[in-house]
């Protein structure tokens, strides 16, 4: 134990103190004062600048104003003359939206020309420092190239490292070996024989106690461990294009299991329809989208690695891994396959479209959202129905608009579409999966043209009922852990009004509630958060009223109280109604009222006596515009923390 000093009588300042303290005061008093006056020269010069800022964003207001005013439809809202504050920020919001994308295409546009030389001119270095020698030693001036060349300079720093090699399993099978916990108790929820009460099985192996090991006693509440309501609520069917969408965001989400923030596994969803009439089997394959924006490879494959090797034309692991899924899987020649994807899912779409038709198998469809295919090959034989929101920049950020394929050859469409936006927006609101799917439930509804009608109707046998889903799971081979979903936050997302864990704790305690989870889902962009609340109840019955629902709702919008989020999620599957799982998802808009919209899924487990009792009006999408005020009380008291 290190020694501590002795207490000492205080005998007055020595002659030596005293002079130091003269000294201090004659310099320090002028030196505080000049330091003081270049404080205050500081903050005139910041206050004068806040005003030129200040004057130059009601400048733009007004401008953008006028040109809006010359519109026959603005978009994304109208922006009222910005005369107030409020008035103000809707017009440069406006005038924000419109910029971000065309200046994310115009840069990747010129890209190539501009910091091409810079890269050959490191190729030139590289020659002589082992440094920074990476292929291609001559880079040609496109966007593809320069890319490459990034990827090569990121491997000789241990960055941007991709193995051709991928470990292929089960979903299932990944959850029972680092998940068992969340298995086990998936089994009993998915047994209608089971029982009532979850109880752990006998010799269930302890992960935390196998990491640590020290001997632990049995979990003191298995339902309450993170990603178990998340992981209940995968589907069994998908049954129109809007469900492609909605399916995409839970295979997102299921690439992180335990929701810590970590993506651990890319999963590859493959729905096997079964024959109908004089056709044989079909095929609905799904890819999931960016997890990880880490610059090091972890163990799923689909992060910032793949993004960046698809740019540069490249095969990513994650795009091997899924091919081999779908051989895995039985996909025979001959037997109609629709790839499906959003954002990075649908680049590995397209990727294997071309891989799989050169590989002797029969796909007939592609269907993306927000991905950027303008620079990939896709079979002529292949029908392509891309989903663009206008300002949305992922799509523009290879500078290069997708081809147009009409009259000749299976057709390749885009469609674009400019989605309801909230005062207050993110621009990760414009690149959400859930955002495209009511893109895509409108365009079934209403097709544009008669061409995209008719390639509706030719997707419209994918959608038949019998289906069976396969989920797989694709990790990197060689042991790589879980990489962070972005490399560092500039902001806390975790405590926003009521946190997270307590609003799980509340929820938990409220009757007939089994098992809750509160996360975010980023999908996309790095900053994009959409809070999503998954439970499991004994009865759906109580949640089926708008009054039983809103205390949820108050608790979910508390934590957009700093608006880092583009909305809210929620999700219920009852025990007594097995085969019904009832969603929300809950949006302000630029006049301040509340967009929720409801979807009903029901799977072949349902019983068709519950889902009339429960939806007397049927089963149909629906959407519900609730007052400004609706939710108020709780977001008011977040507001004043």
């Amino acid at each position: 134990m290190p020694s501590q000093p002795s207490p000492q009588l205080w005998r007055g300042r020595s002659p030596l103190g005293t002079l130091l303290l003269l000294v201090g005061l004659v310099v320090g008093i002028p030196v505080a004062l000049l330091f003081g006056m270049l404080l205050l020269a500081l903050g005139v010069l910041g206050g004068v600048l806040a005003a030129v800022g200040w004057l130059l964003s009601v400048a733009a207001a007004w401008v953008w104003y006028a040109v809006q005013r010359t519109r026959r439809i603005p978009y994304p809202f109208g922006a009222p003359p910005p005369t107030t504050r409020r008035n103000r920020r809707v017009a440069l919001s406006g005038l924000y939206l419109s910029l971000v994308p065309r200046t994310v295409g115009g840069v990747a546009r010129v890209t190539g020309w501009l910091l091409s030389p810079l890269a050959l001119l490191v190729s030139l270095v590289g020659l002589f420092l082992p440094r920074w020698r990476a292929k291609p030693y001559l880079a040609v001036f496109t966007l593809p190239s320069l890319l490459r060349k990034v990827v090569n300079l990121g491997r000789r720093r241990g960055l941007l490292r991709d193995g051709h090699d991928a470990v292929l399993t089960g979903y299932d099978d990944f959850l029972g070996r680092a998940f068992p916990l969340i298995r086990d108790v998936l089994d009993w929820w998915n047994d209608p024989l089971a029982g009532d009460d979850y109880t752990p099985t006998p010799g269930l192996p302890d992960v935390p106690a196998g990491l640590l090991g020290l001997p632990l006693g049995p979990s003191p509440d298995p339902l309450g461990q993170p990603g178990i309501a998340a992981g209940a609520m995968r589907r069994r069917s998908i049954r129109s294009l809007r469900d492609v969408l909605l399916s995409q965001r839970e295979i997102d989400d299921l690439c992180d299991p335990d929701l810590d923030d970590r993506a651990d596994v890319a999963t590859v969803r493959i729905v096997e329809v079964p024959p109908s009439g004089h056709s044989g089997r079909r095929w609905i394959v799904q890819f999931a989208s960016t997890k990880s924006w880490h610059p090091r490879a972890g163990a799923a494959p689909n992060d910032l690695t793949a993004d960046l090797l698809i740019g540069a034309g490249d095969e990513p692991t994650v795009a091997r891994a899924s091919l081999a899924a779908m051989r895995e899987a039985g996909i025979r020649p001959g037997e109609p396959v629709l790839l499906a994807g959003f954002s990075l899912g649908g680049m590995v779409a397209a990727q294997i479209a071309a891989s799989a038709v050169a590989d002797g198998l029969d796909v007939t469809h592609l269907v993306v959202a927000g991905s950027p295919l303008g620079r990939i090959v896709v079979p002529p034989t292949v029908s392509v129905l891309a989903l663009e929101h206008v300002l949305d920049p992922v799509p523009r950020i290879e500078g290069r608009e997708n081809p147009l394929r009409g009259s000749l050859g299976a057709p390749f469409l885009t469609v674009k579409a400019r989605p309801p936006l909230s005062l207050g927006f993110r621009i990760g609101a414009l690149h959400q999966s859930t955002a495209y799917a009511d893109t895509a439930a409108m365009v079934e509804a209403d097709p544009p043209d008669g061409s995209v009608a008719l390639l509706l109707a030719g997707l419209a046998p994918f959608f038949g009922p019998g289906q069976r889903i396969h989920d797989r799971a694709a990790v990197r081979a060689g042991g790589l852990p879980p990489r962070p979903s972005v490399p560092f936050y500039l902001h806390s997302t975790v405590e926003e009004g009521i946190t997270r864990g307590t609003l799980r704790q509340t929820v938990r305690r409220l009757p007939g509630v089994i098992a809750v989870d509160v996360y975010q889902s980023r999908s996309g962009f790095a900053t994009t958060i959409l809070w999503n609340a998954d439970m499991l109840v004994r009865e759906l019955d109580p949640w089926l009223i708008a009054a039983g629902r809103t205390a949820v709702y108050r608790g979910l919008l508390s934590l957009l109280a700093r608006r880092r989020a583009v909305g809210i999620h929620l999700r219920l599957q009852a025990r007594s109604t097995p085969g019904i799982t009832w969603e929300a998802t809950v949006q302000r808009l630029s006049d301040g009222r509340w967009r929720e919209s409801i979807d009903v899924t029901v799977d072949d487990r349902a019983d068709p006596d519950a889902v009339r009792r429960l939806f007397p009006g049927g089963t149909a999408p629906v959407v519900v515009v609730h007052d400004p005020d609706a939710f108020d009380p709780i977001l008011d008291v977040a507001r004043q923390r």
